[in-house]
Order: structure tokens, then C-alpha cells, then sequence
């Protein structure tokens, strides 16, 4: 290579250093709010402010990110290809964090300065940085603010940063915010690794909260890991968590591995619970589930009774025709 072109060929390698280097800085002014966009991860959320509930009668609304949270969330599982984060800087200091999608309405008393484009990389290691100062933010949720917008990047240092605060923050809060975003928005690699925690984690609150986290995500193991999750661990509130969410979950595995677990969990509370799990499957199913566990005369009457109290809080028709059989039978005795 001639002297020329090693010379070019130096000064753009300087270039495009300083470049990366100053989008890394982030480099933000002492006061006010300012404003960045990256590249979302796959399966970011289309996070926004929104009026309604859900389906046509939601629209859009302008977030006011002054003031509180208000009705922030994302409707109809849309997603978002970038990432927009908001923060309000005071004397230096981040004092409020926000990340929605580029394309959500926001308000400000004061005006946003843009930085524009950001890389996602760049953008996720700042945000890593100030995770460990969230509690110096005046918003409550400020660490779940700084989660969510890391949890939205793309890129393997989003991945990377949110799974070292799901293994092993101090903050419980954090660990349970990340975990939920691994499932959520961070793909097949994300599901593994709360499933991991699920069976894994010393601490029964998080594993419980990974058996609820596990059902936001698009691992094709779902309910087998609950099943799994239900018939192993040492915790009964976890057990009784597991059953729950498979429920929830509607798989058609879930009567058999409840009404298993009805019949051999020796703990009064998860057997309670596993009768509420039934109560929650979807349409007549709930009600079938119930009434065989009313009808079962091999198990102690307290299960049948938690049956029955069930199918009377219960709004379907066939739970309400077998009360008024089951009353009429009794009445003619």
C-alpha cells in the first residue's frame, strides 16, 4: 500500500474512533431534557402512553414526562423497530428516565435537545452504566425505566447487560424487571436463561416471579418447564405459582398435571391453590376440571368443598346447571 492511502487509510480509522467514541460518551448538557434513538431489539414493544384499554377503543396519548407514569404500556402486542430514551438532566445528574418508541407523542415543560441517531451498542453501555444510579432518580420506577429502555436495544451488550442483573443484582426489584424483559423481548436466548433461573435461582421469590416471566415468552417449552417447575420445587408457594400460570397458560397438559398434583402434594396450601389454578382455565374448560374434582369421592372432603365454592364464584352456565342438580338432588333426600 503506498504512503498515500496508509495515510488515508489512518485518518478515517481516527475518524470513525472518534466518532464511536463520543456516541458512546453520550455526552449529555447539565440541565434540561435531551433525547436519543437507537435500533430496538426484535420483539421491542411499541411502548406509549395510551387512552383506553385495549383494541379500537385505545389511542394513542402524548406521554408527559414531567410529570408521572400514566397510562404507559403497550396495547395489542405491537412492536416497535426503534427505540427512542428520553432523560431529564439536573445540575449534571439524570434525574428522570424514560424509553418509548420513536414513534410515541411526548410532552415537556421545557424543550428536548435530540442527539438524533445513536448506535444501539453505545446507547446500551450508557444505559448499563447509570442502571447502578437509578435510585438517584426522583421517579419511583426509575430502575425499571433504565431495564425496560437496555431491554429494548438491540445487540448482544443489551443481552448481556440485562442477563448480569437477572443473575445476580442486590436490588430484587431490578433482578425481577430484567428477568421479565429477558422473556418478553429478548427472544429464544432470553427464555433460556430465565428458565435457568426458574429452576435454578436460590432465592424462591425470583423463581417464582421467572414462572410467571416464562409465560411472556416464545419458548416452546412452556408449559412443560411449569409442569416440571410444579412437580419439583422445594418451595410450595413456587408450586403453587407453577400451577397457576399453566392455567393461565391454557395448554392442554394443564388438567391432568394439576389434578396430579392435587392428588400427591402433601402441602394444604399448593393443593388450595391447584383447585384456584383449575378455576382459571379458559371457557367450560374450568368448570369440567372443578366438577371432577367434586365428583372425585377418593380425595378428603376439604379439596371437594374448595371445588364448590369455586364453581359457585364461577359466571358459566354449566358450573351453575350442576349447582342447581346438586341442590335439587339434595333437596329431594
Amino acid at each position: 500500500m503506498s504512503a498515500k492511502l496508509v495515510l488515508i487509510a489512518a485518518c478515517l480509522a481516527g475518524l470513525a474512533l472518534s466518532s464511536s467514541g463520543a456516541a458512546a460518551e453520550l455526552k449529555l448538557p447539565p440541565d434540561g431534557w435531551v433525547s436519543w434513538q437507537a435500533d430496538a431489539v426484535e420483539d421491542a414493544p411499541d411502548m406509549c402512553c395510551w387512552i383506553g384499554m385495549k383494541g379500537d377503543a385505545a389511542s394513542r396519548s402524548a406521554c408527559k414526562l414531567d410529570g408521572q407514569r400514566g397510562n404507559l404500556g403497550n396495547r395489542d402486542n405491537a412492536k416497535t423497530d426503534a427505540v427512542r430514551v428520553y432523560a431529564r438532566v439536573e445540575g449534571g445528574k439524570v434525574e428522570r428516565l424514560r424509553a418509548l418508541s420513536a414513534s410515541c407523542p411526548v410532552e415537556t415543560v421545557t424543550p428536548i435537545r435530540d442527539l438524533g441517531e445513536v448506535e444501539a451498542d453505545d446507547g446500551a453501555r450508557w444505559l448499563i452504566a447509570h442502571s447502578r444510579r437509578a435510585d438517584e432518580m426522583k421517579n419511583e420506577d426509575s430502575q425499571d425505566n433504565v431495564i425496560t429502555a437496555i431491554a429494548m436495544h438491540r445487540g448482544e451488550i443489551a443481552y448481556n447487560g440485562l442477563a448480569t442483573i437477572a443473575r445476580g443484582d442486590d436490588r430484587p426489584g431490578s433482578r425481577k424487571s430484567a428477568i421479565f424483559w429477558l422473556a418478553k423481548a429478548r427472544g429464544a436466548a432470553g427464555a433460556d436463561l430465565v428458565a435457568q433461573l426458574m429452576f435454578g435461582d436460590r432465592e424462591p421469590d425470583v423463581r417464582r416471579h421467572a414462572a410467571f416471566a416464562i409465560t411472556e415468552s416464545k419458548s416452546p417449552r412452556i408449559a412443560q418447564d411449569l409442569i416440571r417447575l410444579g412437580n419439583t420445587d422445594k418451595n410450595g408457594e413456587v408450586r403453587s405459582q407453577a400451577w397457576f400460570w399453566l392455567a393461565e397458560t391454557g395448554a392442554t397438559e394443564s388438567e391432568n398435571a394439576i389434578g396430579a398434583a392435587l392428588r400427591k402434594d402433601a402441602d394444604d396450601h399448593v393443593r388450595e391453590q391447584a383447585i384456584f389454578a383449575l378455576s382459571q382455565l379458559p371457557g367450560e374448560r374450568g368448570t369440567r376440571a372443578l366438577i371432577a374434582v367434586a365428583e372425585d369421592r377418593s380425595l378428603p372432603g376439604e379439596p371437594r368443598k374448595r371445588a364448590l365454592f369455586w364453581l359457585a364464584q364461577s359466571e358459566s352456565e354449566g358450573a351453575r346447571v350442576y349447582l342447581e342438580k346438586m341442590l335439587a338432588g339434595n333437596a329431594g333426600r
